[in-house]
């Protein structure tokens, strides 16, 4: 009995590896957008809706557009941190009656948020031992407010640690006060950006 021969072009009849890596390669862009475009959508949730209309346009932009804006925004928040706290620590401009004057809310949350963090942390001379001598409030005063009266006399006083804290929630309390500029800057700026990005992306790509 002879037997068949297989044609030389012969190949099995299941799928090849080939059109499933093709798709894998088609899906995986359509994820990374899905999720750049999550990621924009809950950042500027939390902004204030006067804003809102600068970042509409992000969302029909390419992926490296949407992750541009994402980097410009934290850097535009973390440069002026660091900045404006070493501008206040090295120096004697400490502009806390014109803060508190004026945006008042946000120095009580930075005060808030950073002496919370400091003690969790152990930075600075703050441990949890502080949390234990809450200072006493007064009729119309919240616990928030008594513990930023309590920090700005414990600054006034030369305490150290507290002028670090009173420092850090004025630079946080400026940055804060500047998200309107840092978010129309970072707008302004993100194409600029996204051809940086894609230009070392490119030269990351061809190295061997």
């Amino acid at each position: 009995m002879s037997r068949a021969r297989i044609p030389f072009n012969w190949r099995p009849p299941f799928r090849s590896r080939p059109p499933a890596l093709h798709l894998r390669s088609s899906i995986r862009p359509q994820s990374t957008e899905a999720s750049g475009i999550s990621r924009l959508d809950r950042l500027t949730s939390r902004l204030p809706k006067r804003l809102q209309k600068y970042t509409n346009g992000l969302r029909n932009a390419p992926v490296s557009h949407v992750v541009s804006f994402m980097i410009l925004h934290e850097l535009t928040a973390i440069v002026p941190l660091f900045g404006l706290f070493a501008l206040f620590h090295y120096t004697t401009y400490v502009p806390i009656s014109y803060m508190t004057e004026h945006f008042g809310e946000y120095v009580q949350g930075g005060v808030y948020r950073f002496e919370k963090y400091f003690k969790r942390k152990g930075w600075f001379g703050f441990g949890q031992e502080d949390s234990s001598a809450s200072p006493q409030l007064t009729p119309g005063t919240t616990s928030q407010d008594a513990h930023v009266e309590d920090a700005i006399q414990r600054w006034e006083k030369g305490e150290q640690k507290y002028k670090i804290l009173v420092e850090v929630a004025l630079a946080y309390a400026i940055t804060k006060a500047l998200l309107p500029v840092r978010i129309i800057g970072s707008v302004w700026a993100t194409p600029w950006f996204a051809n940086i990005l894609v230009r070392i992306k490119s030269s990351l790509a061809r190295r061997p």
